[in-house]
């Protein structure tokens, strides 16, 4: 083996590692299908999700300054930001069915909240 390779040992996840997995997750639930998912398993989505959102949300703080008080873009983005402070804060629900319903909310919220942090990258396609 030659020693001037760089060690192709594993490092920090690269953002592109990060969005690839945020991607992954939301389509994950937000698959459509006509049986619901295992309980266990939207519970253990909505974990997931929501731990992709905590760091999101204060980018969106930080993106949020950049516009002037009084423009659309601002009051737009202080709501999705509420939204999401909504969403950490909710549990999923008394059943499956309202679980499946905030799984899927959830996935909207980070997936919006992730569109505003990076719009310039295209956000989630």
């Amino acid at each position: 083996m030659d020693a001037t390779r760089a060690d192709p040992s594993p490092s920090q996840p690269t953002v592109t590692d990060a969005t690839d997995q945020l991607q992954a997750d939301v389509a994950a639930a937000l698959r459509s299908s006509i049986v619901l998912p295992p309980y266990d398993e939207v519970l253990r989505l909505i974990e997931t999700l929501q731990a992709h959102l905590a760091p999101l949300m204060e980018q969106a703080k930080e993106h949020v300054e950049q516009h002037r008080p009084g423009e659309v873009a601002r009051y737009r983005e202080h709501r999705q930001i509420d939204n999401a402070e909504f969403q950490l804060r909710a549990g999923p629900g008394n059943g499956l069915v309202s679980a499946a319903r905030r799984l899927k909310n959830l996935a909207l919220t980070v997936q919006q909240l992730h569109r505003q942090v990076h719009h310039e990258e295209g956000g989630l396609r």
